[in-house]
């Protein structure tokens, strides 16, 4: 697909009735938001500081209103599709599926979301991170849930082509209602390679339930000033609060639903003040507990897509590579956990 065939389908999409979402450039910086003429997108591959979780899960959404017995809910969601999305944030949207699988508001939403991702690459501060290779294209999209994608860009006399994949019936039949044709479909095989998990993600598990080593926590939990900036800009942290608030005439009000993280004071506390993350140490291990056992014993996948977005944020410096390491005991030479998530 050539640029200007991808800038007619973008124009085609919002005709249908889609919100177009995307990455869009705003000074030195990429953002993730809605556009109105398809040259707003930025096609550079460059990663957002942010990634598209805030339009799949909300930083506030009302679930409800009430008035007396009456309940009216707000399952109400309107089409969008979200251009661009990086392996990384594919990755998360997997954990999503998962995660909300019997969420109603989650899946009105969803289904109403056309999924549409892009080959990104990290910034090259974070060389680490580089996930991506050509030739392995076909095998990492069979692993992740999208509608459109597309791959690597191609250079001809005229200009740079995209090669096209399709993920989902859906993605087929918008792509021949636009009439476009010349795409690949790639069949869904469930979210873990032949081979597994990587032994390194692994030894991350093993090391952290097992081999408990206080002195990475205590040192981190030192530094750590607990603003929460990793939880807001990870695409995996999903926790949430909800809050009733009631309205000043009688037996009325809404329940709302937002974000938190498990860095905040009231995140695990309890009747008669307890709490069960009372020290910053605790905190910083629940986060890594979180991403690096319970989601992989419960979803049997990392809760790390390997972004390397909580590393950029922190105004303590933590890297989260660096921590990994530090967990397995990695010696000199050997591959960091970073480098195959």
């Amino acid at each position: 697909m050539t640029k200007l065939q991808l800038r007619k389908f973008i124009n085609w999409l919002g005709k249908e009735g889609y919100s177009i979402i995307g990455p869009v450039k705003e000074g030195k910086q990429i953002s993730i938001k809605g556009i109105t003429k398809p040259k707003e997108l930025d096609l550079s591959g460059c990663l957002p500081l942010y990634s598209f979780k805030k339009y799949l899960i909300p930083p506030k959404e009302i679930l409800f209103e009430y008035a007396g017995q009456q309940f009216k809910s707000q399952l109400v969601s309107k089409k969008q599709a979200l251009f661009g999305m990086s392996i990384f944030d594919l990755k998360a949207l997997l954990l999503y599926n998962h995660v909300f699988e019997k969420d109603p508001y989650y899946q009105a939403r969803r289904q109403n979301t056309l999924i549409i991702g892009q080959v990104r690459m990290p910034p090259p501060q974070f060389p680490s991170f580089q996930i991506w290779q050509e030739k392995y294209e076909e095998d990492v999209l069979e692993h992740l849930q999208f509608d459109i994608f597309l791959g690597s860009q191609r250079k001809n006399g005229k200009g740079i082509n995209f090669r096209i994949y399709t993920g989902t019936r859906i993605g087929q039949e918008i792509l021949e209602s636009f009439g476009y044709k010349n795409y690949e479909h790639i069949q869904f095989a469930g979210p873990i390679k032949e081979e597994g998990v990587e032994p390194q993600i692994l030894e991350v598990r093993e090391k952290m339930s097992k081999y408990f080593n206080p002195k990475i926590w205590e040192k981190l939990g030192k530094i750590c000033i607990e603003c929460g900036k990793c939880s807001l800009v990870c695409p995996t942290c999903f926790c949430f609060d909800m809050k009733d608030e009631p309205d000043l005439k009688k037996s009325q009000g809404i329940r709302t639903r937002r974000w938190t993280t498990c860095f905040y004071e009231d995140f695990s506390e309890i009747a008669g003040g307890h709490k069960f993350l009372a020290t910053t140490s605790e905190k910083i291990h629940n986060w890594y507990w979180h991403k690096f056992v319970r989601i992989p014993d419960e979803y049997s996948f990392p809760g790390c897509v390997g972004c390397s977005r909580c590393s950029m944020v922190c105004p303590a410096g933590i890297d989260i590579c660096k921590v990994l390491s530090s967990i397995r005991g990695r010696k000199k030479g050997e591959p960091e956990v970073c480098k195959i998530l």
